[in-house]
């Protein structure tokens, strides 16, 4: 799973937020290795639980004038309680990233 955001370039190469990291990345001195596993969430078996923390809380965002803006973090720790997470602070993380990689696509979807 890449981020979505997107820029078109003149030249019509689409460049992703992904490709613009490793770009980035690429021309420190000396290069340095993209934060790939902090950025976003892979749906693995060791992410499930977010995954479902997720989907139950979803719902739950803080609206601004132009839509989605964050996810309400109550809801996340409300759910994680109902649901009795082991290791809390993992899965609040990744629900985190999760929902603004979820916001991006919404905000894509709209724009373009």
């Amino acid at each position: 799973m890449e981020a979505s955001s997107r820029i078109v370039l003149d030249s019509g190469l689409v460049l992703t937020r992904c490709d613009q990291c490793r770009e980035m990345h690429g021309g420190r001195t000396p290069p340095t290795t993209p934060p790939c596993e902090t950025c976003r969430v892979d749906l693995n078996e060791e992410n499930q639980d977010a995954v479902n923390i997720f989907y139950l809380v979803q719902s739950q965002f803080i609206m601004g004038m132009n839509g989605p803006i964050a996810i309400n973090q109550l809801a996340i720790h409300a759910a994680m309680d109902l649901y009795d997470i082991p290791n809390r602070r993992e899965c609040f993380q990744k629900v985190i990233r999760l929902s603004r990689w979820y916001i991006d696509e919404m905000r894509e979807k709209n724009d373009g």
